[in-house]
């Protein structure tokens, strides 16, 4: 495949050739979680596989604390580099990954030291609690590699190589399914060995980029990152929607949960995980056009390439609608044989809800490709307070409000609950539109005005 830079003009097939290793690095990096569902539901137990999709959502809070640094940082070194201002923009990445291996060992401690009163925030059974604790506490230990590598993978693709990020993720994968193969099914390691799995499958793909990025031949590199750390204010800030979607996605499972527990009993909750794990390979490709398309509107942001601008945003929403099309096909028509891949061996009550629940949420990918793609596009901008906006309508206003709204106003509970992902999409859309007629009425030349950067860095 042609190398393609940042600097030229993107249509919508260069769009998707773009994207391709970052889609692919979104799939790959989904697979271990769903590997440890697989393999804890049918070799551990159901009561397994119940703990472990209660404890996830609040480790992705520390987890993601990485992509924030990666994305915030990426748009604004991205700028920079369409600025030819190439050195700073490599003092800003070290600063940024030194901010963040300090950041990320203290934020593991305390993870781990507080597992246990974690567990009583996601009401967590005394039967689940002790799995929760192990598996948690286990990937506590490995954090800090897992916040490198979500941190990296934005940054790989600024530096122009996604496809050492695919290469990256598609190792971890393998070595994740390997390990989980080799830890629960041949030795027997319980949850200890799906968690083990998971955290030296971290550790890989944290390693592999670090090395690339301490040589020479990248275009962004480790350097003196220099004393001027007031920068790291705005990458924070630009980064923050990022941040949202983990502390949403976090609040919105647990809310979830209590819901389908409500409504449905445990059989729920497994419903639930299983549309969890398809949905995150579906909305993969979603969020690697997006995560790839934030230093391309950043560059021609900082190059003042007005056209460009509005032709990535429309190519990129029409990329966007006809995926989601697809993809609400593709789930439909795969629900039942994906239900029985994960929940085959159990009740036909959790294969007839896990089915149900697949279907009907794939609907919200319909729309969910396009919101996602205009909060990234906010992004690239510089523009954080617009992306913020929109995640948090996207990640917790949009699907609390849903979740505890449609189950009690349709006839059937359940299907109010299935229905919330779409209910919470119609609202991010109306809201993305409101902040790009924001975004006319404030511009001159196509763009939004750039807010001023707290240091000349």
């Amino acid at each position: 495949m042609r190398h393609i830079q940042l600097a030229e003009h993107f249509t919508i097939p260069k769009i998707l050739l773009f994207s391709l290793p970052s889609i692919g690095m979104q799939i790959v990096d989904n697979t271990y979680q769903i590997a440890d569902g697989y393999f804890i539901s049918n070799y551990i137990s159901e009561a397994a596989f119940e703990a472990e999709n209660l404890i996830f959502p609040p480790l992705v809070i520390v987890m993601y604390v990485g992509l924030m640094f990666g994305t915030g940082a990426s748009a604004i070194i991205s700028k920079m580099l369409g600025e030819g201002r190439k050195e700073q923009a490599n003092q800003l990445f070290t600063r940024a990954i030194a901010v963040l291996t300090v950041l990320g060992v203290l934020l593991s401690a305390l993870l781990y030291f507080m597992l246990p009163t974690v567990t009583v925030w996601v009401h967590a059974s005394e039967e689940l609690r002790p799995d929760c604790i192990v598996y948690g506490q286990i990937l506590a230990l490995f954090m800090p590699f897992q916040m490198l590598s979500l941190a990296f993978h934005p940054l790989l693709i600024t530096a122009e190589r996604p496809g050492l990020g695919l290469i990256t993720t598609l190792s971890n994968a393998a070595a994740n399914i390997l390990m989980d193969w080799l830890f629960v099914a041949v030795f027997g390691w319980g949850m200890r060995g799906a968690a083990l799995a998971t955290g030296l499958a971290w550790m890989v793909s944290a390693v592999i980029p670090f090395v690339y990025f301490a040589g020479k031949k990248s275009s962004l590199r480790f350097v003196r990152p220099g004393r001027c750390f007031e920068s790291m204010g705005k990458v924070l800030y630009n980064g923050a929607s990022e941040m949202v979607d983990a502390v949403s996605y976090a609040i919105v499972s647990v809310i979830f949960n209590l819901q389908l527990i409500r409504y449905l009993g445990d059989a729920g909750i497994g419903a639930y995980a299983v549309s969890e794990y398809m949905g995150g390979l579906f909305l993969a490709v979603f969020y690697g056009i997006s995560m790839s398309i934030v230093p391309v509107v950043g560059y021609h942001l900082g190059d003042k390439n007005v056209r460009e601008l509005n032709s990535l945003l429309r190519n990129g929403l029409i990329v966007m609608s006809l995926l989601g099309v697809v993809m609400t096909g593709l789930c439909f028509a795969l629900a039942e044989p994906i239900s029985l891949i994960f929940v085959g061996k159990h009740t036909k009550e959790l294969i007839s809800l896990s089915i149900e629940a697949l279907k009907l949420v794939s609907l919200s990918y319909l729309l969910s490709g396009i919101t996602t793609y205009c909060s990234s596009y906010f992004t690239g901008l510089n523009q954080g307070t617009a992306s913020l906006v929109i995640s948090l309508v996207k990640g917790v206003a949009g699907p609390l409000a849903m979740v505890y709204l449609l189950p009690g106003i349709l006839p059937s509970p359940s299907t109010g609950i299935w229905l919330s992902p779409t209910g919470a999409e119609i609202l991010t859309l109306l809201t993305a539109m409101i902040c790009f007629l924001w975004w006319k009425r404030k511009t001159a030349g196509g763009y939004l005005p750039e807010p001023p950067d707290p240091d000349s860095l």
